[in-house]
């Protein structure tokens, strides 16, 4: 499939107006969209992007979703030192470490801050926990996702109270923006998720530190938009 044949498609969903939800919950408008475009999976290859990830979103709400994770090299303190010092035991009982981080503290005195070089995982004294060089973060970027399409829509409540879409607008969103990036960063439009805990044996169990983007500020951490609709 091309651009063009793909827009066509777009174009033809569009036309069609509400349609219902074909699975329940948070994850219909995605699947609904996915089974419009005779797709199998969220991703579709365009010959000259390549593979790119399809995302949909409600333009009434706006949540965050995972744009990668970024773990590994990063740490200044062991990981199994940080979930003692700044955790709190689970409900299984376990000592984790699981919370969003922004440029404010959060309830465990961790903070983000973005230095010339650099973004960081600090604690309320300062202490630098964890640091991502800007450049190794810009390329993980571009790496993990090079290019997108966004589809939104508006809903409302069918018959029965079954959500409806109508998909009105889509953006191919290419080459990703270190500055747009830092700055959503720094405006708490991008936070950084803890996800690790210890195990009974004392290792670590990390589930990978995400970098999630609020959907609304997608456009804003790439430097290329192309209007699909």
């Amino acid at each position: 499939m091309n651009l063009r044949d793909f827009k066509s498609k777009l174009r033809r969903i569009r036309s069609d107006g509400f349609i219902s939800s074909k699975r329940k919950g948070n994850t219909g408008i995605g699947y609904t969209l996915e089974t419009l475009l005779g797709l199998k999976e969220n991703n579709i290859r365009l010959p000259d992007f390549g593979q790119i990830e399809l995302k949909s979103k409600r333009r009434s709400a706006s949540s965050f979703v995972t744009m990668f994770t970024f773990n590994r090299g990063v740490w200044k303190l062991p990981q199994s030192s940080v979930i003692k010092k700044y955790g709190y035991r689970d409900r299984g009982g376990r000592k984790a470490l699981k919370c969003t981080v922004t440029v404010r503290p959060n309830p465990q005195g961790l903070k983000l801050a973005t230095t010339k070089n650099a973004l960081q995982l600090r604690d309320s004294k300062n202490n630098i926990i964890a640091s991502w060089a800007s450049d190794a973060l810009m390329q993980y970027f571009t790496q993990k996702l090079p290019s997108l399409i966004l589809v939104i829509a508006n809903t409302q409540q069918g018959q029965r109270g079954k959500e409806q879409f109508h998909y009105t607008n889509a953006y191919l969103l290419n080459k990703p923006s270190k500055r747009g990036l830092l700055h959503s960063i720094r405006k708490g439009h991008v936070v950084v998720d803890l996800r690790m805990h210890l195990k009974s044996n004392g290792q670590v169990r990390n589930r990978g530190t995400a970098f999630r983007v609020a959907e609304d500020n997608l456009l804003q951490c790439f430097t290329k938009r192309i209007e699909l609709l």
